[in-house]
């Protein structure tokens, strides 16, 4: 990626943040979906999966969150891209600033023919891995949409710098089964 497309896409995404709103805005067709969905792995330990649908290409992706337990602190683990949607972005990101309990992640897709925009689609991002830290204990944990510094805010950027203001779902995982095997029986009666 040359200096000056890195310095364009970090100028868009910053120029970008700073005129968005927190309201719902997809200037370019549906209302885009930005779904989180909290896995538990074991006692203290979580899962969260973050998918993407969108109806036109993506040059851009920042999804930031704030988790928390209660009284227990928790610390993020590791990030995952592999085998996602945006795995093959030149760039990825996801600070952590565990003293706040928030993060953001997401990437900057290269604009040239080896790494080109996000395709329309519907699929998964990253995967983030949350535990607890410290003696206190947390069965669930809550995630959300948040700002965090400079002014980093939940937002899809397309291949032209429009800025995409998508809705946010926040699945717990148990909840998804639960209602699948519900439908199924309905179907079954």
């Amino acid at each position: 990626m040359t200096k000056k497309l890195f310095a364009t896409l970090c100028a868009i995404l910053v120029l970008g943040i700073a005129g968005s709103v927190s309201a719902q805005n997809d200037p370019l067709g549906k209302i885009d979906t930005v779904t989180l969905v909290i896995n538990t792995l074991d006692e203290g330990k979580w899962m969260v999966s973050a998918h993407v649908w969108n109806d036109e290409e993506l040059a851009a992706i920042d999804v930031p969150i704030s988790y928390t337990a209660g009284m227990a602190q928790l610390k993020i683990d590791s990030v995952s891209f592999a085998d996602t949607r945006i795995e093959y972005f030149a760039q990825k990101y996801s600070p952590v600033d565990e003293k706040t309990q928030t993060m953001h992640f997401g990437g900057l897709a290269y604009m040239g023919p080896d790494k080109p925009p996000l395709a329309p689609g519907s699929g998964e991002i990253a995967r983030v891995y949350i535990s607890v830290t410290g003696d206190k204990k947390a069965k669930t944990i809550a995630i959300d949409t948040t700002t965090v510094k400079p002014n980093n805010t939940l937002m899809l950027v397309d291949k032209n710098a429009k800025i995409i203001i998508p809705a946010l779902k926040i699945i717990d995982a148990a909840d998804l089964e639960k209602e699948k095997k519900e439908k199924k029986a309905k179907k079954e009666d």
